[in-house]
């Protein structure tokens, strides 16, 4: 009997808002779980407004998904490594119309060479991010602990059940403790769903944006640090138990 190597598991990572921390989460997540030793590919799935490579200090990656995407290139000459992390990045330049891409194809030729992969898609519920939900085996949700940001959260919940894709649990993020924020319970009963991580709103985060490093290597005893390298480690031991 032939015995298929395992493939990657891909998470995409989604929010129906944007500024969220989506890509904060991303980027930390990525760069933590290489420090776990897990084999993680980061991909920016946000082919309308990528951002992921700026995070880490890219601006002008040498080659990016647009590049496959619109001239065929084989994906695996888009992965770089940029702070130790395996990515594929976006191009911010790209002003050409994106083409309807089927992402689970496209990422096919790397499942074999990672563990996970990661997607960072875009906001919304569009075109693009629907994309990326056919391409995924699971889902983590970005929310902050507001009203607005909540209930257009539960519109990324019908999405996923509809395309029928496992959903991990939901970050918050951003949690600054003020009175006007929902709670942890309240947030929980309205979504339904666990809450797998609590991130702390954090001036390091932004610091560490500026700085185009992760927080997690930029200030690692940081509050948020702290909070997403949990996370990374929640991912891991999910990791472990497939």
């Amino acid at each position: 009997m032939e015995i298929r190597p395992r493939e990657a598991r891909v998470i995409g990572v989604f929010s129906c808002k944007g500024g969220v921390g989506k890509t904060t989460v991303v980027s930390n997540l990525a760069s933590s779980l290489v420090d776990l030793k897990r084999k993680v590919l980061a991909v920016d799935a946000n082919l309308g407004a990528p951002n992921l490579g700026l995070h880490f200090g890219e601006l002008t990656p040498k080659v990016t998904i647009h590049d496959v995407i619109s001239s065929g290139l084989p994906i695996r000459e888009a992965v770089l490594h940029i702070q130790g992390v395996p990515m594929v990045l976006g191009s911010i330049a790209y002003e050409d119309e994106v083409r309807p891409v089927d992402l689970r194809e496209l990422l096919s030729p790397l499942k074999r060479d990672y563990e996970l992969i990661l997607l960072d898609s875009a906001p919304g519920i569009g075109s693009e991010v629907v994309a990326a939900l056919k391409a995924c085996t699971g889902m983590i949700i970005v929310t902050n602990p507001y009203v607005p940001t909540i209930a257009s959260t539960l519109k990324t919940f019908r999405a996923a059940e509809k395309y029928r894709i496992p959903i991990l649990g939901v970050v918050v993020n951003r949690v600054a403790g003020e009175p006007f924020e929902l709670s942890l319970g309240e947030i929980r009963e309205a979504l339904g769903w666990p809450v797998i991580g609590v991130i702390p709103e954090d001036r390091r985060v932004r610091e560490s944006t500026a700085a185009g490093i992760p927080v997690v290597k930029y200030r690692p005893r940081a509050r948020a640090a702290k909070e997403l390298k949990k996370l990374a480690s929640f991912l891991s031991e999910h990791l472990k138990s497939l």
